[in-house]
């Protein structure tokens, strides 16, 4: 009995927390609306398109363990991942964004990183048996260059050089 009393006082004593963010399908809403809205915007946010989004969603529901959570879908998931990296955005915006904790963004990041390592092999190439003859052959370029892979798919990465460093590299356009 004066167990009872003792822990009928202490529930009395316990104060009640409210949760911080309440639970929303404000994310998954939002999700739904970017990938039915122009392709073109989903791009510049998220650097790809929605049908190509939508097959790394698949792939990786296939090919990893990510799942959709009770609450939060494997697709809100990846698009905050893609947000904070495409965007370099923080996740004081990416909570905003999809109505979530800074927590939860940081949980779910964390496990789309971890699917997209168990992947990335097969999708990665190895670097290749030898150096280039021509990377070889150039001292200027051997020191840099000797352990690079190169642009699998001919990708061209625009860059600009600093005023101040423009003589270091006279052949390059301006």
């Amino acid at each position: 009995m004066m167990c009872l009393k003792k822990r009928q006082r202490e529930l009395q004593l316990q104060i009640e927390r409210p949760t911080r963010r309440p639970i929303t399908r404000a994310g998954q809403d939002y999700i739904d609306n970017v990938l039915k809205e122009d392709p073109l915007h989903f791009r510049e946010l998220y650097r790809m398109y929605p049908n190509i989004f939508l097959k790394l969603c698949n792939l990786l529901r296939e090919k990893t363990s990510l799942t959709d959570t009770r609450y939060i879908s494997l697709e809100e998931m990846v698009a905050s991942f893609l947000l904070v990296v495409g965007q370099n955005s923080r996740y004081c915006y990416t909570r905003d964004t999809f109505k979530r904790s800074k927590f939860a963004i940081s949980e779910n990041f964390h496990k789309v990183l971890q699917a997209l390592n168990q992947i990335s092999p097969s999708f990665m190439a190895t670097a290749g048996p030898g150096t280039p003859h021509k990377i070889k052959e150039s001292t200027i370029f051997y020191s840099y260059f000797k352990d690079c892979v190169g642009a699998i798919d001919g990708t061209h990465i625009f860059a600009m050089v600093q005023k101040k460093r423009c003589s270091s590299f006279p052949q390059q356009k301006r």
